[in-house]
């Protein structure tokens, strides 16, 4: 069985027959064509649209996350619409998208969950101007939303921590400050059970720089130095 068939993508291919293989190697496989979104939503709006897609499969995967290319210049490249200048698509925050790889054995599913959800949206966004599910912010902001709901947490702070506790060796990290403020160490709250589930998904490394390059340090409070009073008689 060659990594195509253990990933699913001649599945998928035989499932979206307007996909073909333009390129393939040992370390990845590029998929090319047209695909067509269409979806009535329950506020009776339409979207009935093709567009060109370059789907880039690492065979590494889940350990590495595909790339998404939207090629027909129909989504504006912006932020706003969550495409880069080069076309490529921001699916979801960093650490979800390499959570739905793992959940995800098969690219099928990865598509499914992450792909087409971000199609029609960024596709909803252009033709009628917002988006139908919500969307996050861009920036720390955004991350900051979503690693409160995936760390089950509570605050800036808290994400942070989060991140450092993955960025840490499983008892070193269990010896920080609990990230959801119980007061308690890490490895003494059952939150460390929801953090080290997402050990997997990366290295410690990549967590420790994920959370460096993404989010902004924290002030530390400065104690007031208060004059000591003199009392005279």
């Amino acid at each position: 069985m060659t990594w195509l068939e253990k990933l699913g993508v001649r599945d998928f291919l035989a499932h979206h027959s307007t996909l073909r293989i333009t390129q393939f190697s040992d370390d990845f496989v590029e998929l090319e064509g047209t695909y067509e979104l269409y979806a009535q939503f329950e506020n009776g709006q339409i979207i009935n649209d093709v567009i060109d897609l370059k789907i880039l499969i690492p065979s590494s995967y889940p350990n590495d996350v595909p790339t998404v290319y939207e090629t027909s210049n129909k989504f504006p490249r912006t932020p706003d619409f969550h495409t880069y200048k080069d076309g490529s698509l921001c699916l979801t925050s960093e650490v979800r998208l390499r959570k739905a790889c793992f959940d995800n054995s098969k690219f099928e599913g990865f598509f499914a969950s992450i792909v087409e959800p971000c199609l029609f949206s960024i596709a909803y966004k252009v033709k009628f101007g917002s988006a139908p599910f919500g969307e996050l912010e861009h920036g720390e902001d955004g991350l900051i939303d979503d690693y409160e709901n995936l760390f089950g947490v509570n605050g800036k702070k808290s994400v942070m921590l989060g991140l450092k506790a993955l960025g840490l060796k499983y008892r070193e990290a269990n010896k920080l400050k609990c990230p959801c403020c119980c007061g308690k160490r890490l490895g003494c709250c059952s939150l460390r059970f929801r953090l080290k589930s997402l050990r997997k998904l990366a290295k410690r490394k990549w967590f420790r720089e994920h959370l460096a390059k993404n989010f902004t340090p924290i002030p530390r409070k400065q104690k007031v130095k208060t004059k000591p009073q003199i009392h005279t008689l």
